[in-house]
């Protein structure tokens, strides 16, 4: 006879594993560990918020050889060590109602979550996908996803102000959210991620509980070059209106497009202070895969004039910017503890083998500065790769990176090595030429520059401007930090190779100051050196009341 072969029938939670598997970027395991808690915190009647109620259920104990009571019990402690944690959280660092509105706006079902295709149409598994969705959506679909899933956090609509070209009939609202609402939570989530990922090696995880008034300014800095994004797009588009006709604008409040193409490029770190914080709620046994950009918050291993607190949103700012800005900061130079001194700093920087942030506060007011990637070394020209990019961070945070029309990217000459035959500017600079770089710190600290436009670096403002409103190019030094930056490794790396060139410095050093005394004697009495210790002896020589013996142990002898 003739026999048939079935594939065995599907459980219906295999069958519910196999079509989320197909939509969402999960892998296996992480789909099976999902549905388990899904359906858990669904059956739990004693339910806390959706934050807390996540990351209790998504511990997991270690694997080791314990008994499985002994399992459960640790089990127990790790889940009530969780909920401390996250209440905590929920407390101090997060909006009073984050938990809630995520749960509602990004994991609660639409009805165009299933595709035409699926079969499968019960609430409850309409749920379930949803939550798949929202999660992906936070962080494993890319930073644009990320960035919706924060702004419809705030959302609202609002009429539009249109005038005479627009369109008849069209729809005349829209969905827009206040920008600086956006950044602050974005701020407290980059903070709840440093909270977990300290507790989970016993650091202080109280460092990374901010204070309850919070300086909003460096916030606002960053909503204000949000704001000057938009305005710079729609003058490009005048059929849109103009910046006058829209003062939600004016207000904060901007549009998601808008937002998320700002932060691709002047903040592409910024989404990823949500997919940090709750990669750490769902997957706590993981690390952070190094596949994908997560948000660090800078850590300082020393004390600086320009952050306060190590929860500052200066720091934050400065982490949004690039994933190197993120992780253990390691001071090379201050003014205030090292003094304005040139060589100190060129100390400070040569042999450094890692990243570094330069931050200059000038005295008329204004932070700003340069990163770079590569490490310093003393040239007549420039070098460096274009991992480099010049900022402004107050009052308006703006990234000027690469702009593909030149390399002038670094620049280190002291009047030293070239003992000032050069004719070039002598200091450190970034872009322009070697007679002007665009930012330029000189040896005497004095006629600094910060340019607004060179062959090598996006135009835009380091300075603020003046009281008459116009561009300023010049500027003297108020304070002055240079930092070792890229985290712990990168740090640990860079410093061991500045330690290492010193010591070979100091050897060279050393060599050159050790001579052989007898070649030396021998060198003095032969005249290969000459020297007015032995001059008289060729004075001597010759004259008639002088007998000169060279065995004698005086040398000579006058004759009686």
């Amino acid at each position: 006879g003739i026999s048939y072969s079935t594939e065995p029938k599907l459980t219906k939670a295999q069958s519910d594993i196999k079509y989320l598997g197909s939509r969402y970027p999960f892998g296996d395991d992480e789909l099976w560990k999902l549905y388990r808690a899904y359906h858990s915190i669904q059956n739990n009647k004693e339910k806390v918020s959706f934050i807390t109620d996540w990351a209790v259920t998504c511990v997991v104990v270690p694997r080791s050889n314990v008994t499985e009571e002994e399992s459960r019990v640790k089990l127990e402690e790790m889940r009530k060590d969780r909920f401390m944690l996250m209440q905590l959280i929920e407390h101090k660092i997060l909006p009073p109602d984050f938990s809630q509105r995520l749960q509602e706006r990004n994991f609660s079902s639409e009805d165009d979550v299933f595709s035409p295709q699926c079969e499968a149409t019960d609430d409850g598994l309409l749920q379930l996908e949803a939550f798949f969705k929202g999660l992906a959506n936070t962080g494993r679909r890319g930073s644009r996803y990320a960035i919706e899933v924060l702004f419809n956090h705030f959302s609202v609509k609002k009429n539009m102000n249109v005038n005479s070209d627009f369109p008849a009939g069209a729809n005349t609202t829209r969905e827009v959210a206040d920008c600086n609402q956006i950044l602050d939570l974005a701020y407290r989530l980059s903070l709840a991620a440093a909270f977990l990922d300290a507790s989970k090696e016993d650091n202080d995880m109280h460092t990374w509980i901010p204070p309850e008034k919070t300086d909003q300014k460096a916030i606002k800095c960053l909503g204000q070059s949000l704001i000057e994004f938009i305005k710079k797009k729609r003058n490009r588009n005048s059929s849109y209106g103009t910046v006058e006709d829209d003062p939600d604008l004016e207000k904060g409040f901007v549009e998601k497009l808008d937002l998320q193409e700002w932060s691709e490029i002047n903040a592409p770190v910024l989404a990823s202070s949500l997919s940090a914080f709750l990669f750490h709620v769902f997957f706590p046994e993981k690390p952070f895969p190094q596949s994908r950009t997560t948000f660090s918050f800078p850590k300082l291993l020393q004390d600086s004039f320009f952050f306060k607190e190590p929860t500052s949103p200066l720091l934050f700012s400065f982490a949004c910017l690039s994933k190197s800005l993120g992780g253990s900061w390691y001071r090379l130079y201050s003014s205030s503890n090292d003094g304005m001194s040139y060589n100190r700093l060129q100390n400070a920087l040569l042999g450094y083998g890692g990243p570094t942030l330069i931050i200059i506060e000038a005295i008329k007011g204004g932070m700003f500065g340069a990163f770079t990637g590569s490490a310093w070394k003393e040239s007549k020209g420039f070098y460096g790769e274009a991992d480099c990019f010049l900022y402004q961070l107050t009052p308006m945070t703006a990234v000027y990176r690469p702009s593909g029309n030149g390399t002038n990217y670094m620049y280190c000459n002291s009047e030293a090595r070239s003992r000032g035959y050069d004719g070039q500017a002598h200091g450190i600079g970034f872009g322009g030429d070697v007679n002007g770089p665009r930012l330029f710190i000189s040896e005497t600290f004095e006629d600094c520059t910060a340019g607004t436009r060179d062959l090598t670096f996006d135009i835009g403002q380091l300075l603020p401007k003046s009281e008459s409103g116009n561009a300023q190019k010049h500027f003297d030094i108020d304070t002055l930090e240079v930092w070792g930056v890229g985290g712990d490794g990168i740090v640990r790396q860079a410093l061991g190779a500045r330690s290492q060139q010193r010591d070979i410095v100091a050897a060279n050093i050393r060599k050159a100051r050790k001579v052989d005394k007898a070649a030396f004697l021998d060198d003095f009495q032969s005249g290969l050196i000459e020297s007015k210790a032995f001059s008289h002896r060729d004075q001597a020589r010759g004259r008639g009341d002088v007998a000169l013996e060279e065995r004698h142990k005086k040398g000579y002898e006058y004759e009686k």
